[in-house]
């Protein structure tokens, strides 16, 4: 999710429907199944106004970070919805920077052992590197939160987290130099940071920084944007899908033989088709990745079998409150349904208008 954009002009494009090829038509146009017509899921009240990253854990539970960007007077929070109860609480507040005095968890994901380890995203309040990757280490019975501590450290703007065997891996989507809109993929080991946090290279020496595995560039589209690697996830092969937010540029990082990864490769390269790539999220029983476009209020996916890209549904601006998409960012696949976070932070550029009183969670029927 990023700031830096200008005036939207209507996208229209070719797109793989459904199995079909759509005409290039307005994206309000878009001929969608009412039957993956999003429901709404959750209304959060003030305590979670910006929804954004989820998690689940070994039990079921489901979790949704709340950066809370719409009204800062509520700190940064963790949300878990159980699945046995069916209640709401918080889980976790997010952890304070010393300097910033903010807590701002985005990205997220438990690892093997379970403990969670999420994106501190403190690039809205300082961009002087001050995003950390944080680890809330778990009570393993009952995987309540014991404590936190910041793992990795000197980041840009903290994104998407995934764990993946021993290591946890990240996006830095500003790299802040002059004339590249560059972004990054990085892999830290858990035993780099035993003893002590692990502090990244400064973003001009990112090439030769050993955990940086991937950098990716950013064209400024209709919008201005120049947001470069946002969301992140794993296929079941171990190859990593990523994206730009300011210009949908969709890649795959392929796992090579020894466990590293190839250079960014383009799947899709094309703002008619995809503006905007915000999270990411894998789905094993038809080999899809899911991708919020925020920009068109729109939930696609990439068949990485057919290699081809569809929408799974797509709607005008709307505030949300009948669980139509209200500038999507994240998506998870949770009890066999599509769970979908509504930022709705109004961004220039996007066609959600404005920042509402309605703070929600999506549902949508699996095809």
């Amino acid at each position: 999710i990023m700031m830096k954009l200008t005036h939207l002009i209507a996208a229209s494009a070719a797109v793989v429907v459904a199995g079909q090829i759509i005409a290039a038509q307005p994206a309000s146009e878009f001929q969608v199944n009412e039957k993956q017509r999003p429901k709404l899921f959750k209304q959060f009240g003030a305590v979670a106004n910006v929804p954004d990253g989820f998690a689940q854990d070994k039990w079921g539970n489901l979790y949704v970070a709340a950066p809370n960007l719409n009204n800062p007077a509520y700190a940064g929070v963790i949300m878990r919805y159980c699945k046995k109860t069916e209640k709401w609480s918080v889980f976790f507040a997010g952890l304070r920077h010393p300097e910033t005095g903010k807590g701002i968890p985005m990205g997220m994901e438990f690892a093997e052992n379970g403990d969670l380890y999420y994106a501190d995203n403190q690039y809205f309040t300082d961009k002087n590197y001050k995003s950390r990757i944080i680890r809330v280490v778990t009570d393993k019975t009952t995987g309540e939160a014991l404590y936190a501590e910041p793992v990795v450290t000197h980041i840009k703007l903290a994104n998407a987290v995934r764990c993946r065997g021993n290591a946890v891996y990240f996006t830095d989507t500003f790299f802040d130099i002059k004339d590249k809109n560059l972004g990054g993929v990085y892999r830290v080991p858990f035993s780099a940071f035993d003893k002590s946090a692990v502090k990244l290279e400064n973003k001009e020496n990112a090439e030769k920084d050993p955990y940086c595995i991937g950098i990716t560039s950013c064209t400024p589209n209709h919008r201005g944007d120049i947001a470069a690697t946002d969301g992140m996830c794993f296929d079941k092969a171990g190859n990593i899908y990523t994206g730009n937010f300011g210009d949908g540029h969709f890649y795959t990082l392929k796992i090579k033989d020894d466990g590293n990864y190839e250079k960014p490769e383009t799947l899709i390269y094309d703002t008619k088709q995809l503006p905007c790539v915000d999270g990411v999220n894998y789905w094993p029983k038809k080999n899809w990745v899911f991708i919020a476009d925020s920009e068109r209020n729109a939930v696609c996916y990439w068949d990485i079998d057919a290699k081809k890209l569809g929408v799974l549904w797509i709607n005008d601006d709307t505030d949300g409150a009948d669980g139509l998409l209200d500038q999507p960012c994240e998506c998870i696949v949770w009890d066999g349904k599509l769970i979908v976070s509504n930022f709705d932070v109004s961004f220039p550029g996007l066609k959600n208008k404005e920042n509402d009183k309605i703070h929600s969670l999506s549902v949508i029927k699996l095809p």
